[in-house]
């Protein structure tokens, strides 16, 4: 079963897409803040961390930075969840967050529960 850790202040989506990806058979552990989101990730070394971009206290771009430059972590692919961005541009290199010249493919919120499916299994190399 392949471990996703979901990084996202909000609660109630957090639970939903908690839900959506355990009825696919996936494990998900949730955490709603970024410090305690990192140090979960390098605890048990998911196939994919989902990350918010704004979160109380660190956002989402400093959290993956901190885990891209552990030799741990830094392979872990990222997606990011975010309401900063449009996805009526479905150009995901428009779309992508920059991270220290790295770039990363975000699902901009609100999504539909089959687009998080399809990037989740992309992302997994899960057909």
């Amino acid at each position: 079963m392949k471990k996703i850790v979901l990084v996202d202040d909000d609660f109630d989506l957090s639970d939903t897409i908690k839900s959506v990806l355990e009825y696919e058979g996936y494990q998900v552990l949730v955490s709603n803040d970024p410090r305690q989101g990192i140090e979960v990730i390098k605890k048990i070394k998911p196939d994919l961390i989902l990350m918010d971009v704004i979160l109380p206290g660190m956002n989402g771009a400093e959290a993956v930075k901190i885990l891209k430059s552990n030799s741990v972590t830094m392979n872990i692919p990222v997606i990011f969840l975010t309401g900063l961005l449009s996805e009526e541009k479905d150009d995901l290199q428009e779309n992508a967050i920059n991270v220290s010249g790295e770039r990363y493919a975000t699902l901009a919120k609100p999504f539909e529960n089959e687009r998080l499916l399809q990037m989740v299994k992309n992302a997994l190399n899960d057909s």
